[in-house]
C-alpha cells in the first residue's frame, strides 16, 4: 500500500533553494558557452568549469537529501546557503570577480535567508556575502567576455563604477536583511497567535460541550436522587426503625442532600460558564472558601491554609472553582492525607499553590501540560486537569505542575492581577 509522504516546510524550502541554483547555473553555463563561441577560445575556463561542475555535483547531492523524510533545521539550510555564497564566490574568482555582472547574485541567497532564517544567521549570510564581494573587487581571474573596464579605454572611471556597485551592494544587503527579517518576524508572531486563536477556540469548545453535558447529567440525576431522597424520608419515619439503620439513613439522607446541592451548582456553573460572567473577588478569600467547600465532600483529608495579608482582587468566572477543586482532587487521588494550599501574589500577578505528600503525578500526564488536548491517565486525572487549564487559561493564566524531590507534587495556578477589578470592588 502506498503511504503519502507528510509536508515539510523546511524540506519545500530546500527544494525551492536548489531550483533557484540550478537555475543560475544553468545560465553561467549558458555564459561559458556563448564565451567559448562567441571569442573562439578556452582562456581561463578550466577554473570556471570545474566551479561549476562541482556546484552541480553539490546540487545533485543535495536533490537527493531531499528524498529523505529528514527535517531540515536551520544549521543544515544555512549550510546550504552558505555553499551557495562560497560557491559562487569560487565562480567569481574564475569568471572576472565583482566585474562579472552575475557577482549581483549574492542578494539571492541574502533575501531567502532573512525571510527563512532566524536574525543572527541571516547577518552571518550578509556578513559572509559582503566579505566576499569585498575580496573579489582585488582578486580575481580575468575572464575574456568581461573585460575590466580600464582596458576599453574607461581610465579611473571603471573603478569608480566597480567601486559604486559595491557601495550599492553594501546598502541594499542592509536594507534587504533589515526589513525583510522583521516582515518574516511578523509573519511568524501572525501565524503564531493565529494557532493560538485556533487552539483557544478548540478548547473553548470543549469546555463548552462539558458544560452542556454537565447541565444534561444535573437535569438526569436530578430525578432519582429526589426519589431516593423522599424514601429515605419515609424510612426515617417508621417508629420500629433501629439505631444502627437510622444511623445509616440519616447519613444517607445527607449525602444526597450534597449529592443535589453538587449538581445544582453544577448546573449554575455551566449555565454561568456559558454566558462567561464574571466578578471581583478577593483571591485569598476565594481559595479559601473554595477550599472549606472542598473540603466537607473529603472529610478524610487534613488540610492547610496559608494567605498573608489582604490578598489582591482578580476578576472571576464559577469555571474558577471548579478549576481549583480539580486541581485539589488531583492532590487527594495521589494518596496524599494532607494537602497544603498558600496564596501568594506579586504586582501583576497572583498564585494558588496546592501542595500534596502523595505518589505523585505521572511522567506522561506532566509531558502533556501546556498542549491543548489532555489524555486522561488510568486514575482519570487528565479530563479534570484539562477542564482546569481552559479555564485558567481564558482567564489570561497559567497551571504549572512540578514533581518534588521530597515526594509529591506542587500544583501552581497563576492568574494576572487588573487593576480595573481592584477599582471595581473599591467603588
Amino acid at each position: 500500500m502506498k503511504t503519502s509522504r507528510a509536508y515539510s516546510p523546511s524540506l519545500d524550502n530546500l527544494r525551492n533553494l536548489l531550483v533557484i541554483r540550478s537555475i543560475a547555473l544553468l545560465g553561467q553555463t549558458g555564459v561559458l558557452a556563448y564565451v567559448v563561441f562567441a571569442s573562439r577560445t578556452t582562456e581561463n575556463l578550466w577554473g570556471v568549469t570545474i566551479s561549476l561542475a562541482v556546484m552541480a555535483a553539490l546540487t545533485v547531492a543535495s536533490l537527493w537529501r531531499t528524498t529523505r523524510s529528514w527535517p531540515v533545521d536551520d544549521r543544515e539550510f544555512l549550510a546550504q546557503l552558505l555553499v551557495d555564497v562560497l560557491g559562487w564566490t569560487a565562480l567569481m574568482y574564475c569568471s572576472g570577480g565583482a566585474n562579472n555582472p552575475f557577482v549581483s547574485y549574492y542578494i539571492v541567497p541574502l533575501v531567502i535567508a532573512a525571510a527563512v532564517l532566524p536574525w543572527r544567521y541571516t547577518w552571518l549570510v550578509a556578513g559572509i556575502s559582503l566579505l566576499a564581494y569585498s575580496l573579489l573587487l582585488y582578486f580575481y581571474i580575468p575572464f575574456p567576455l568581461f573585460t575590466p573596464h580600464a582596458a576599453m579605454g574607461h581610465g579611473d572611471g571603471a573603478s569608480v563604477h566597480i567601486l559604486g556597485m559595491w557601495f550599492n551592494f553594501l546598502f541594499s544587503a542592509g536594507l534587504i536583511t533589515y526589513f525583510v527579517v522583521r516582515m518574516a518576524t511578523t509573519l511568524r508572531l501572525q501565524e503564531a497567535q493565529a494557532v493560538a486563536r485556533r487552539e483557544d477556540s478548540l478548547r473553548n469548545d470543549q469546555i463548552m460541550a462539558v458544560a452542556s453535558l454537565a447541565a444534561g447529567t444535573a437535569h438526569e440525576l436530578g430525578t432519582p436522587l429526589s426519589t431516593m431522597t423522599v424514601l429515605v424520608d419515609e424510612l426515617l419515619q417508621d417508629p420500629q426503625l433501629g439505631i444502627q439503620a437510622r444511623a445509616d439513613c440519616e447519613l444517607l439522607r445527607d449525602q444526597l442532600t450534597q449529592c443535589k446541592s453538587t449538581l445544582s451548582e453544577l448546573s449554575r456553573t455551566a449555565e454561568l460558564s456559558s454566558a462567561q460572567q464574571t466578578r471581583p473577588f478577593a483571591i485569598g478569600d476565594f481559595a479559601r472558601h473554595t477550599l472549606e467547600r472542598w473540603a466537607v465532600r473529603r472529610p478524610g483529608v487534613i488540610y492547610s491554609f496559608e494567605c498573608a495579608g489582604d490578598s489582591p482582587v482578580i476578576e472571576l468566572d464559577p469555571t474558577m472553582a471548579q478549576a481549583l477543586e480539580n486541581l485539589l482532587n488531583n492532590a487527594a487521588d495521589t494518596g496524599s492525607q494532607k494537602i497544603a494550599v498558600s496564596v501568594s501574589w506579586r504586582p501583576n500577578e497572583a498564585s494558588i499553590s496546592v501542595r500534596d505528600w502523595g505518589a505523585g503525578i505521572s511522567p506522561e500526564l506532566l509531558e502533556q501540560i501546556g498542549k491543548p488536548i489532555i489524555h486522561a491517565d488510568k486514575s482519570g486525572l487528565g479530563i479534570g486537569l484539562m477542564l482546569s487549564q481552559a479555564s485558567v487559561e481564558r482567564h489570561g493564566g497559567r497551571i504549572e505542575l512540578r514533581k518534588l524531590r521530597e515526594g509529591g507534587t506542587l500544583a501552581t495556578l497563576t492568574l494576572p492581577i487588573k487593576p480595573e477589578a481592584t477599582e471595581t470592588v473599591q467603588q
